[in-house]
């Protein structure tokens, strides 16, 4: 069930984590973070990621209050830190981003999944929550345009997704040759022509979501063009 989302990511990584696709799809199904549900979500699908466009770099700047550091005394909450009123100083803190950068996402349901790819399909495209890339200030640069394909490998399920999109649209983004695809290693078996070239880790996958844990995850790149 591939998707095209335009989004501004964090600078420290050229494609979306496994978490972040999992955060857009239980917000457009209407899961909310405290809820349960997360977890599932992470065991019932298996994701790749093919990189369309990395877009150019965005530094944004902010301000932010914070209390003096004292020695022998901690914080356990923001609360605590704004309650210290009198004491309050303001510090700049930098954010960068990847600014009108394009994937196409796929994401490939497991005997697991709580939820079949259709039904996901149409939260994406009618989500109970809007979308957004890290933080609400960022909203998709695009709708995320999901369909569900069905095909036996990631290299046919990405060639068909790009013809339907190409029926419906006079104008997609280019795609940049032998562009990287950054998939989970569970879908090693229907690659089609797809060869791995490196396996990186990332800490992206849901553990505990309503204590913000994320264990590590492998991830295995390959090259758009099969090389």
């Amino acid at each position: 069930m591939p998707c095209r989302p335009s989004r501004r990511l964090a600078a420290q990584a050229n494609r979306p984590a496994f978490s972040a696709i999992l955060g857009l799809v239980a917000g457009a199904l209407g899961i909310t973070r405290d809820a349960p549900g997360h977890e599932a979500l992470a065991q019932g699908l298996a994701m790749a990621v093919r990189c369309d466009g990395l877009g150019a770099p965005l530094a944004d700047f902010h301000t932010a209050q914070t209390p003096p550091q004292r020695r022998g005394r901690g914080y356990a909450t923001r609360k605590d830190e704004l309650a210290v009123k009198a004491d309050l100083g303001t510090i700049v803190s930098r954010r960068d981003y990847w600014t009108d950068a394009a994937f196409t996402v796929l994401l490939w349901p497991n005997a697991e999944a709580p939820y079949p790819a259709a039904d996901i399909a149409h939260a994406l495209n009618r989500p109970k929550y809007a979308g957004f890339a890290g933080r609400r200030a960022c909203p998709l640069g695009r709708p995320p345009a999901a369909k569900v394909i069905a095909a036996t490998t990631v290299s046919e399920a990405f060639a068909a997704y790009d013809c339907a999109l190409q029926e419906q649209e006079a104008r997609l983004p280019a795609r940049p040759v032998g562009a990287e695809i950054a998939f989970d290693p569970a879908l090693a078996d229907v690659l089609g022509e797809l060869r791995e070239h490196r396996r990186e880790m990332r800490r992206d996958m849901v553990f505990n979501r309503a204590r913000w844990q994320f264990a590590l995850r492998a991830e295995g790149v390959a090259k758009a063009g099969g090389v």
